[in-house]
């Protein structure tokens, strides 16, 4: 058995209990030092959408019923809008605007 072995083994217990401690507090232990730039880069895309979006002809007024809320490049779409077509449009669109990587179409259809 190599010398480095205890040393790792150790190392799995204490990040073990750093986890359960975390846990029993609500938090991880493990947090990004990005994660409040990711947050501030999907604002900063889901700004570009929503701007987009308004000053779009076709889409503007569609558009008013929806939610844009963005985390990284991952931009989620929430809302009501009239028809199947206008869901699809509006999906399409997001995707060609600049920074977005994936889109979460939620977007429901109005009752007639």
């Amino acid at each position: 058995m190599s010398r480095s072995f205890p040393i790792l083994v150790a190392t799995f217990l204490v990040a073990g209990a750093m986890n359960a401690n975390a846990s029993v507090l609500g938090t991880t232990a493990h947090s990004s030092a990005f994660a409040g730039v990711a947050a501030a880069q999907g604002e900063d895309v889901a700004a570009k959408v929503k701007a987009a979006l308004k000053a779009d002809a076709d889409l503007g007024a569609a558009s008013e019923a929806v939610t844009v809320t963005g985390a990284g490049g991952v931009i989620t779409l929430e809302g009501t809008v009239p028809s199947v077509q206008v869901r699809a449009k509006l999906g399409e669109f997001v995707m060609k605007v600049d920074g977005v990587s994936k889109l979460v179409n939620k977007l429901k259809l109005a009752k007639k």
